[in-house]
């Protein structure tokens, strides 16, 4: 049986392996930012571009971008471009730090430039459907600045801009910064169908915080040391078997606040730190939201009904 090499830097022998829910049809761009070079083709994991830029200049849809080292970029996601996946190759998302010596490869860092960055811009925003981000360690120019900012306008046709059924896991946001944003001054539609999952947020001034998002999906995380955890004007959506650690923020919107959503949103099976109420740092986004089955320090250790 002879051995089939793929476009993904890897081969297999017999029934083929296509690394975790990546496109086999389209291809796949490497990025390195400690060895790449922009003018090489980058399908070749042998021969990687340098910057994200230029895969993303590189895309057309479908694609998958393997990245390693420490991108220093503040990047917005082509226009009609759709369903990419962005992977960072390390083991665990951490900080690219060049000592001891080789401490920046194989890391998984994505963060503003050192120098020049644009005040309060994110280092990502994604404008078109089906983008998906795993594996990365993510910081933000700015408390006020996001790592992933998913947006959408009220455009129709190729006027269209929509990151909604954006995909985060295994994701880290670190320091000061706005971990995941949905939409900013600019957008003032709901972005769909956004799950953020497995994923950790370290000392964020805000880890999720948005003025409008529907559906969403937000399970499997942990947030530590964060001035305010979730601050979301949510509908419809499902927060659920996260850890919420200790955040700093006073009154209603240090834990989940959910506030000006359009209701009917799950929260249950978190951890819920400090005081379950909402001066305590939750509150509902509407009185049809379900708040039960949350731990919680209260007597019995389980919410049975909305924090009040």
């Amino acid at each position: 049986m002879s051995l089939t090499h793929f476009p993904y830097g890897i081969s297999s022998m017999g029934i083929p392996i296509i690394p975790g829910n990546v496109n086999p049809f389209a291809k796949a761009y490497f990025v390195d930012a400690n060895v790449g070079v922009d003018g090489d083709d980058g399908t070749d994991s042998a021969k990687p571009l340098k910057t994200m830029q230029r895969a993303f200049n590189k895309l057309v849809g479908g694609e998958t971008i393997f990245f390693t080292g420490k991108i220093r970029e503040q990047l917005v996601t082509p226009v009609q471009v759709f369903d990419v996946s962005v992977i960072g190759v390390g083991n665990r998302p951490r900080h690219a730090d060049p000592t001891p010596a080789g401490g920046q490869k194989f890391a998984n860092t994505w963060s503003p430039p050192a120098s020049g960055a644009v005040s309060g811009q994110a280092t990502v925003r994604v404008l078109q459907q089906g983008w998906k981000f795993n594996n990365i360690l993510f910081t933000m120019e700015s408390a006020t600045a996001a790592g992933v900012e998913i947006v959408r306008n009220a455009g129709a046709g190729d006027a269209e801009r929509d990151g909604s059924h954006a995909s985060i896991l295994g994701c880290r946001f670190a320091g000061a910064g706005i971990g995941v944003r949905f939409n900013n001054t600019n957008f003032s539609e709901n972005p769909y169908n956004v799950e953020i999952a497995d994923s950790k947020f370290n000392d964020n001034t805000t880890a999720i915080q948005g003025t409008q998002c529907n559906s969403a999906q937000i399970h499997h995380n942990i947030f530590q040391g964060c001035t305010s955890v979730i601050t979301l004007a949510a509908q419809n959506t499902f927060i659920y078997e996260n850890i919420l650690g200790a955040f700093t923020a006073a009154g209603s919107s240090g834990g989940i606040d959910l506030n000006g959503g359009g209701g009917k949103c799950f929260v249950t099976k978190n951890y819920l730190s400090g005081t379950y109420s909402i001066a305590g740092g939750y509150r509902v986004s509407n009185a049809n939201d379900e708040w039960a089955g949350n731990f919680n320090t209260l007597t019995g250790g389980i919410t049975v009904a909305d924090p009040a």
